[in-house]
């Protein structure tokens, strides 16, 4: 196998590892915005001759997906934070890079704490801009509330 074989076949497993977890936050964040739409949304549909996909697709949906925004950018920024545990596969990202670079170059030493700043910044900004895109759909969500 090459090198670029046993990196593929890193990431495989880190995504592989990963995915069921986050694939379950998800669901029971959906779940939530679902239980959360009161029953006379869909009665209300029913009234109106709407079929049981129609009123999924056209009344349900988009209300609970517009309270879920706030919980399903968490569990993104939470997934994109939770990419260090994946150096445990073999995968390098950032923070195994940063111990790698250290640990195989004396030059890289004296600049140990830069080194981590520098990746605490890039996640920082990351999650950041994350949290402000949030921010942003959940205006454009309830802007028609406020019509």
């Amino acid at each position: 196998m090459t090198n670029v074989d046993l990196v593929r076949l890193a990431g495989s497993r880190g995504r592989i590892s990963d995915s069921p977890t986050v694939d379950l936050v998800t669901a029971e964040v959906i779940r939530g915005g679902l239980q959360a739409i009161p029953k006379g949304q869909v009665e209300a549909a029913a009234t109106l001759g709407l079929s049981y996909w129609q009123t999924q697709r056209k009344i349900v949906l988009p209300q609970a997906l517009a309270m879920v925004v706030p919980g399903i950018m968490n569990n993104f920024i939470s997934t994109f934070k939770d990419t260090s545990l994946v150096t445990i596969v073999s995968l390098y990202e950032l923070t195994g890079a940063m111990s790698l670079a250290l640990n195989s170059d004396s030059n890289w030493r004296p600049f140990t704490i830069e080194g981590y700043i520098f990746i605490a910044l890039i996640y920082f900004v990351f999650c950041f801009s994350m949290s402000r895109y949030s921010h942003w759909v959940e205006k454009q969500v309830n802007k028609s509330k406020l019509r």
